[in-house]
């Protein structure tokens, strides 16, 4: 029997019923709401056998809903430049895409793009507050880390995630592919408590608060 309270439910939803079951806290805190979106295999890979998650989501379409309506939701979406990379990012319908990069490198049709905002370190690691201000600067207070799992262990290791949004997939990637959370992330403990569960087509779609 599930907890009272995490709301339970299954798929597939329509649209207008994903933004409801998506939508935002009210209890939430004054200023911006910062969201993980990711899918993970059983052990916890963030990424298929060829090292991207695309192919881990091949064929799931609970992920996909997830994936468009948090992308709907976003104002901004914050992903590596070597996630950019990998995984083949453009400009983004809708919202604004922020490449984060210790060393300045991004693809040449990212940095070109006047809805992409490159935030680099100059060699340096960009801290999740810098980011922040970045989005505070325009507005923005709608945020989605799509990755890597670097980038997202260093944000959840800064305390900057207000919860996970994570599509569990029944199956094992293995390898020794990225994980969910870098082993170098480090936590105060146990970090997370579930709000939101819905099945689909055996997928679990998880909505988790981290703060």
């Amino acid at each position: 029997m599930s907890r009272p309270d995490v709301r339970t439910g299954r798929g597939p939803l329509t649209e207008a019923e994903l933004d409801d079951w998506y939508a935002v806290p009210p209890d939430r805190a004054a200023g911006p709401w910062v969201r993980g979106g990711f899918i993970t295999a059983l052990d916890g890979r963030a990424t298929g056998p060829d090292g991207r998650s695309g192919s881990l989501n091949e064929g799931s379409d609970g992920d996909g809903a997830a994936f468009a309506t948090l992308r709907r939701w976003a104002q901004a979406v914050v992903v590596g430049a070597g996630t950019a990379r990998e995984e083949g990012y453009g400009p983004l319908e809708g919202s604004a895409l922020i490449v984060v990069t210790r060393s300045g490198d991004v693809p040449a049709g990212l940095a070109e793009h006047p809805d992409v905002h490159v935030v680099s370190g100059d060699g340096a690691d960009v801290t999740p507050e810098r980011v922040l201000e970045v989005c505070a600067g325009r507005g923005w207070d709608r945020v989605v880390v799509e990755g890597g799992p670097a980038l997202f262990g260093a944000w959840v290791g800064a305390g900057a995630v207000d919860e996970l949004c994570v599509t569990v997939r029944p199956v094992l990637a293995g390898g020794d592919g990225p994980l969910l959370l870098p082993g170098a992330a480090t936590l105060p403990g146990l970090t997370g408590r579930l709000t939101h569960l819905l099945t689909w087509d055996g997928d679990l779609l998880l909505r988790t608060r981290l703060r």
